[in-house]
C-alpha cells in the first residue's frame, strides 16, 4: 500500500483534475435530473385542540391513532370527493401526531398540489372531530368536544430538499466518488 503527503496527493489530483471535473459534472446532472424526475410534494397541516370533561383522561397517542383510523379516512374522502383518490392513497397522504406537552393534535397531508395538500389536512381534521364526536353506539359523546385550531394553509414551497440543495449534494457526491480516482498513480507513472 503506498502511502502518500498531503502535498503529493494535492499534486497528483491537481495532474488529474479533470478526472474531478467529470466526476462533479456528473453529480450535478444526476442532481438535475433527480429534482425533475422525482414528483414534487407540498404537505399541509391543521391543528386541533383535543378536550373532554376529565382532561387527565386524555391519551393524545391514542387520539392519533384515532385520527389516523380508516373510518376517519373514510369519512374524509367523501368530504374530499376526489374520484381518483382511494381510501389507500389518502391513508398513505395523511398522518396525525400529538404536540408534545399538549393536547393538540397535528394533522399533516401530502399531495402533489399546494391548494389539495390544505383541502385534504382541513377534510381529515374535521372528520376525525365528526367521528370523535360520537359514541361507539352512534350517539354524541358529551365529555368530549375538540375544535380546528389552526386550519391548513396551502404550502408556499414543496417538501424536500430544493433544486440548489439537491444539485451541491450530487456535486459533492461526485467529488467524493472521483476523488480516489484522481487521487491514484496513472500507468505511465508506474511503469517508471
Amino acid at each position: 500500500m503506498e502511502t502518500l503527503t498531503l502535498t503529493e496527493l494535492a499534486a497528483r489530483m491537481a495532474q488529474r483534475w479533470r478526472v474531478l471535473v467529470v466526476g462533479a459534472l456528473l453529480g450535478l446532472m444526476s442532481g438535475v435530473v433527480a429534482h425533475v424526475a422525482l414528483p414534487t410534494r407540498y404537505e399541509a397541516t391543521a391543528v386541533v385542540f383535543v378536550d373532554a370533561a376529565e382532561t387527565d383522561r386524555i391519551d393524545m397517542t391514542a387520539e392519533a391513532a384515532v385520527a389516523s383510523s380508516r373510518r376517519v379516512t373514510a369519512e374524509a374522502l367523501d368530504a374530499i370527493g376526489d374520484p381518483r383518490l382511494t381510501i389507500a392513497d389518502l391513508e398513505d397522504a395523511a398522518s396525525a401526531s400529538p404536540v408534545e406537552e399538549s393536547r393538540l393534535l397535528r394533522i399533516a397531508y401530502d399531495t402533489d398540489e399546494p391548494a389539495a395538500a390544505a383541502r385534504g389536512a382541513d377534510a381529515v381534521a374535521q372528520a376525525y372531530l365528526a367521528v370523535r364526536t360520537l359514541t361507539p353506539t352512534g350517539a354524541p359523546d358529551a365529555g368530549f368536544t375538540g375544535t380546528v385550531v389552526d386550519p391548513a394553509r396551502p404550502p408556499r414551497a414543496p417538501t424536500g430538499p430544493g433544486l440548489p440543495a439537491t444539485a451541491l449534494g450530487t456535486t459533492v457526491l461526485g467529488l467524493l466518488v472521483a476523488a480516489p480516482l484522481s487521487a491514484t498513480r496513472t500507468r505511465a507513472a508506474r511503469a517508471s
